[in-house]
């Protein structure tokens, strides 16, 4: 048995090497706590990853004010950006227009974006983007880092109202506005049938539920299918999209009040500025429960009519279509009809003139 002579070079070295575990160990524990509290926004995917994509659609990044932004592009034509609806880190992503794109794409340069926090894309760089006036500002700043101009509006959901929001503060750069469904941007209405059917549902604030959540909003069995669950999945589970979900049960966003003050005065300008001068479509599926009252024995879609009272009142150009059989994701499950309409319906703006103003009561 040999024993190590106890040099001046052996103790230096063996200094340096205890030393250098330090760090390292310090370094990985700062790293992992900077991931944690979301110090690290911009940690996403900044390359195409198939485990995130379906339909055959391949993922593009590009740099927005710091975040990678993970878009679908496809086509040519004039530009269309499509904007997904759910919660922040939630589940939902650009992948909801899996069985859209393709069919626009023939007609338009589609531009489908995840949005802050969700799917592939980074998260926030500060707090306070963790709110509808962030993603409406990262949307904007998509637009414009891509040069894209004046372009098609699309928004589901939450992204309708992110949609209409961003047509309001930038009128300039939209020439049509599509919004689908119910949401954030409807003036408020009596409890929902979803409600009551969150209650089976796991915790909002864990993917489970949000995932839950989703499911309840559907209409057809056909609304999603492994695929799409399996890149669903697969994305909520990233470390960014942890961190995100963590920052939110922290205190990080906007609480209710904010949100609702924040709609008000984009409805407001619409009532008293004349804003949405833009052909505006809204597009309703007829069971969506997210806008049937707990009351009512069938949908009214109170919520969806009190927004198009409100943009119809000043712009001859809006129109509202329902889709029959069809739930909160109406371009999902009749996705041939919905692309037909939307591409016949931007054609007829694109070609014709406006409509007359606005008519009255006419007197015998």
């Amino acid at each position: 048995m040999s024993v190590a002579t106890l040099t001046p070079e052996v103790c230096a070295r063996s200094s340096r090497a205890s030393l250098m575990t330090v760090l390292t160990r310090w370094l990985v524990a700062c790293f992992a706590t900077l991931l944690v509290w979301g110090a690290l926004p911009a940690l996403a995917q900044d390359k195409p990853d198939p485990k995130s994509e379906i339909g055959g659609l391949k993922s593009k990044f590009v740099d927005v004010n710091g975040v990678k932004a993970r878009y679908y592009e496809v086509g040519q034509g004039e530009p269309m950006v499509m904007v997904h609806g759910g919660f922040t880190a939630g589940s939902s992503t650009v992948n909801v227009f899996s069985r859209n794109i393709p069919d626009l794409a023939k007609h338009f340069h589609v531009y489908a974006v995840d949005r802050l926090a969700c799917g592939m894309s980074g998260n926030p760089t500060s707090d306070k983007q963790y709110s509808e006036q962030g993603d409406v500002d990262f949307v904007y700043s998509f637009i414009q880092t891509l040069k894209l101009g004046k372009v098609h509006l699309v928004g589901h959901s939450a992204g309708g109202a992110i949609v209409l929001y961003l047509a309001i503060e930038h009128p300039e750069i939209a020439r049509t506005l599509t919004i689908l469904a119910q949401g954030p941007e409807n003036p408020p209405q009596p409890q929902t049938k979803l409600v009551n059917m969150l209650k089976k549902c796991p915790d909002q604030t864990q993917y489970a539920g949000l995932k839950c959540r989703v499911y309840e909003l559907a209409w057809l069995p056909t609304t999603f299918d492994d695929e799409y669950w399996k890149a669903d999945e697969y994305m909520a589970g990233l470390p960014k999209s942890k961190a995100a979900r963590d920052k939110l049960r922290s205190g990080a966003g906007e609480s209710q009040q904010a949100v609702a003050a924040y709609r008000d005065k984009m409805l407001d300008r619409i009532k008293t500025e004349g804003m949405l001068q833009m052909p505006v479509l809204m597009v309703a599926g007829k069971n969506d429960v997210l806008d049937w009252a707990e009351a009512d024995a069938t949908a009214q879609l109170k919520g969806e009519m009190a927004l198009y009272d409100i943009i119809a009142a000043k712009n001859t150009k809006a129109q509202l279509f329902v889709f029959n059989n069809a739930g909160h994701f109406m371009y999902r499950e009749h996705p041939v009809e919905f692309n037909a309409l939307l591409v016949t319906w931007v054609d007829y703006w694109k070609n014709n003139p406006p409509e007359p103003p606005m008519g009255d009561f006419q007197l015998p």
